[in-house]
């Protein structure tokens, strides 16, 4: 997948420039496996590495972002049929919901959201991802750029 727009370092806002590409596994409602094939982008600037990802992602996340919402929502049909799997969403989605939302305000303050908007899940981690304010995992190198296509 690659977006057409050209995307700036949400920390520098340097130009980012294609430099390879990773594969990323994704899970959807029927537990069908897909496979993607990501750019990571290196600033120009800074020199920090980012992945462009589709709205349909979540970092660090291997279930797509309409499974993880539909956990949060506690709707029972679709993937992931374990319940201990559908806990730890649960969990994380409670530990990072009120920096998203913190992050979403920040935003607002800052004029580049509606503050009419309510944010669903995509949304506030869009936010986040673009205004380099992510929660990375403490073993992850890469930085996230979302991109719409």
């Amino acid at each position: 997948m690659t977006g057409r727009e050209t995307i700036h370092c949400p920390y520098c806002q340097g130009e980012l420039k294609p430099y390879d590409r990773r594969k990323r596994v994704l899970l959807d409602h029927n537990g069908k496996r897909w496979v993607f094939s990501l750019r990571r982008l290196r600033c120009q600037k800074c020199k920090r590495m980012h992945i462009e990802l589709p709205d349909i992602f979540i970092p660090y996340k291997r279930y797509s972002a309409a499974v993880i919402e539909s956990v949060i929502e506690e709707k029972t049909s679709g993937a992931p049929y374990e319940e201990r799997t559908r806990q730890k969403i649960c969990s994380w989605y409670r530990r990072v919901k009120s920096h998203l939302l913190g992050v979403w305000q920040q935003q607002v303050k800052l004029g580049l959201a509606s503050p009419g908007f309510i944010p669903h899940l995509v949304s506030l981690v869009r936010a986040a991802v673009n205004s380099g304010n992510w929660l990375y995992h403490p073993f992850g190198r890469f930085h996230y750029a979302f991109s719409p296509l």
